[in-house]
C-alpha cells in the first residue's frame, strides 16, 4: 500500500502516521522551508473532523517536486492513505525531507503534514 497525494503516489508504505485533533475555528500556522523565508498561513473556516494528519513517506524526485508544487501553490488535493480513507480537499504542507539512501540520489524521505480544510 502506499499514499496517494493529487498525482503523486509514494513508494511503499507511509511511517511515523499521527493524527492530531484540532477543532478551533480557524487555523493559522507559520510554515518555514529550508534556505526559504517563513510564510503565515490560515485558513478560515470550520475543519470537519478537525484533524491534521502527519506522517513520513518516500517520493521520486519528480514526485517530491510536484509534491513542492502543491505546497506552495496551496492547492487542493485527494489524498488517499494507505488504509483508503480518501480525505477530499487537503492541503499537503512539506515539512522537511531527506535524501532515502546515500546511494541512490532519485528519492527523497519527505515528512508531510495533511490538512483538511
Amino acid at each position: 500500500m502506499a499514499i496517494n497525494i493529487g498525482t503523486v503516489k509514494s513508494i511503499g508504505r507511509t511511517e511515523n502516521l499521527q493524527i492530531i485533533p484540532d477543532d478551533r475555528q480557524e487555523l493559522t500556522k507559520t510554515v518555514t522551508s529550508a534556505g526559504v523565508s517563513s510564510v503565515a498561513v490560515e485558513d478560515a473556516g470550520y475543519v470537519a473532523d478537525g484533524q491534521v494528519i502527519s506522517l513520513s513517506a518516500v517520493f521520486s524526485d519528480a514526485d517530491f517536486n510536484t509534491l513542492s508544487g502543491y505546497w506552495t501553490a496551496r492547492t487542493l488535493v485527494t489524498v488517499v492513505l494507505d488504509d483508503n480513507t480518501t480525505i477530499s480537499n487537503a492541503r499537503v504542507v512539506v515539512r522537511g525531507y531527506q535524501y532515502y539512501d546515500r546511494l541512490i540520489n532519485n528519492y527523497k524521505l519527505v515528512n508531510l503534514e495533511i490538512w483538511k480544510v
